[in-house]
């Protein structure tokens, strides 16, 4: 907040020596992450600041949900692919969460945290994306830098937490359900679960959003509560069968009655109560969006959704959704489109 400034030294000047009200408040930077903090709305005990359920949930949670997700909130991720992984951001979250039983909705909340790449439309700290071994106060470790491998590291870690909680054991810096210890607030936390005890092993501040104690100036790890909790009704992450079908051609999940040509033998197949049906040498009368093979003029024959062909010396395009070729810029070198990895590259 600024303060009206005044010149109290000679009584006779107090009203001449007062300048206006400025009530526009100062961004209150984080002093660990250098990232700006929102204004808290909700605040949380310190105690307990998320369910354990929070943090090794989230298992129906797709590629394709965190894809729309990052969209939404007009991330830079929603384009970016990985070329250590040949992956994009999405994939990874997913995938290298999942893979240590981690929720990926967890995952977004720290990249934001530590970040702010999933609300940031630049690739500032893409490198650091979850301070996975990067100490405060000082660089990352060279094996943990770039995307994937911030993103594999914070999981694999929160996993080895979790694994020595759950049997009974304090993590690697003493964190334990049910124990009194002191944060770098500092604060004296009481862990009640295993999320809690393993956000302070991960991050050991409070922060600037629990309801006691905390420092005002370092989001800590009540903001990740904060972040989890805003993004969890952002979006609605629940998939049932009845919704959608994975399609390893289109290589997303595609909604209940989608039509999708197969990249394997161009037969149709509809998605209909969660599996894929049919099999079919002529489309289904009633798709309710629908993947066809494109007709490449320049390659003279049809060829399968994300498909990139180079139609001319500075034009890439893909073939997408309803067979209709959307401009790609960029495929030749990322090898990735508007419709994500291309299932095949053909240059001139």
């Amino acid at each position: 907040m600024k303060l009206r400034w005044c010149v109290l030294l000679v009584p006779a000047l107090l009203a001449a020596g007062c300048g206006p009200l400025d009530e526009t408040p100062e961004p209150v930077v984080d002093e660990l992450t250098g990232q700006v903090l929102q204004e808290a709305t909700t605040k949380y005990d310190m105690h307990r600041l998320l369910e354990d359920s929070d943090v090794t949930g989230g298992t129906g949670i797709t590629p394709a949900q965190v894809q729309a997700f990052l969209q939404q909130q007009g991330s830079y991720l929603a384009g970016y692919t990985d070329p250590a992984w040949g992956k994009t951001a999405a994939t990874l979250i997913v995938e290298r969460s999942r893979a240590s039983n981690i929720s990926p909705l967890y995952m977004l909340a720290r990249i934001q945290g530590e970040s702010s790449l999933i609300q940031s439309g630049t690739s500032t700290n893409l490198s650091k994306a979850t301070g996975c071994g990067c100490p405060d106060g000082s660089g990352c470790d060279a094996q943990y830098v770039g995307f994937g491998k911030q993103v594999e590291c914070a999981a694999k870690k929160m996993r080895g937490y979790l694994t020595d909680l759950e049997a009974g054991r304090a993590t690697i810096s003493g964190w334990k359900v049910g124990v009194t210890k002191s944060t770098s607030d500092p604060c004296s936390v009481k862990p009640v679960n295993n999320a809690t005890a393993a956000l302070y092993t991960y991050t050991p501040w409070v922060g600037a959003y629990a309801i006691q104690c905390g420092r005002t100036t370092v989001g800590g790890s009540s903001l990740m509560a904060s972040i989890y909790n805003r993004f969890k009704t952002a979006y609605p992450w629940t998939l049932t069968a009845a919704e959608g079908c994975y399609s390893g051609t289109v290589d997303a999940v595609v909604p209940e009655g989608s039509c999708v040509q197969s990249s394997s033998d161009a037969l149709w197949r509809q998605c209909s109560q969660g599996v894929f049906i049919g099999g079919t040498t002529t489309k289904p009368s009633n798709c309710n969006v629908s993947f066809p093979y494109c007709v490449s003029t320049r390659l003279g024959r049809g060829v399968p959704v994300r498909t990139c062909v180079q139609a001319s010396s500075t034009l890439w395009q893909q073939c997408g959704a309803e067979g209709v070729w959307r401009d790609a810029p960029g495929a030749d070198t990322t090898g990735v489109g508007p419709m994500g990895t291309c299932y095949a590259t053909y240059a001139l």
